[in-house]
């Protein structure tokens, strides 16, 4: 019978050992007030997997991003992985960059090692607008170029 139930056990053992917790949990969309604003999640492809063809896209639908910011409390540490990530994940409001993280959907996974479901955002593909190369163009002028100067700044760079 102790052998049964060694046997048993390995693979409730191992479907768990993945499932490290972090310290704290992380709230991506922070406890930010959605309804006020306005609000976007950009999405721009990297190389890797991607969630159909979608590669450069946005969600600026408010009741969409609040059960995003519902669902999007992380818990769980995910396993070191070589995936690299097919995604770099934005949340911004009309003027800058309020949180930033990169994603790979094939391995499940954000920065920082944190289990992130490719269900949180392939569940959202119906919110989707895909990003013209003008829209892209302007995002990223817009919001990237700022980070790279806030970097900079916060480094101890010197902007030219």
């Amino acid at each position: 019978m102790k052998f049964y139930m060694k046997i048993l056990l390995i693979p409730i053992i191992l479907l768990f050992a993945g499932c490290e917790r972090l310290p704290s949990k992380i709230k991506f969309f922070e406890n930010y007030d959605l309804s006020t604003g306005e609000y976007k999640l950009l999405v721009f492809g990297t190389e890797g997997e991607w969630i159909d063809d979608y590669r450069d896209f946005y969600i600026d639908d408010i009741e969409t991003l609040k059960e995003m910011q519902k669902q999007w409390i992380f818990k769980y540490k995910s396993e070191v992985m070589a995936c690299g990530y097919g995604y770099i994940v934005m949340l911004v409001d009309s003027n800058k960059v309020l949180k930033k993280t990169a994603v790979n959907i094939d391995c499940e996974y954000m920065e920082g090692w944190i289990r992130f479901p490719k269900s949180y955002l392939s569940n959202y593909k119906a919110h989707f607008k895909r990003m013209t190369e003008i829209e892209k163009k302007e995002f990223e002028e817009k919001y990237t170029k700022k980070m790279k100067a806030k970097t900079l700044c916060t480094s101890g760079g010197q902007l030219g």
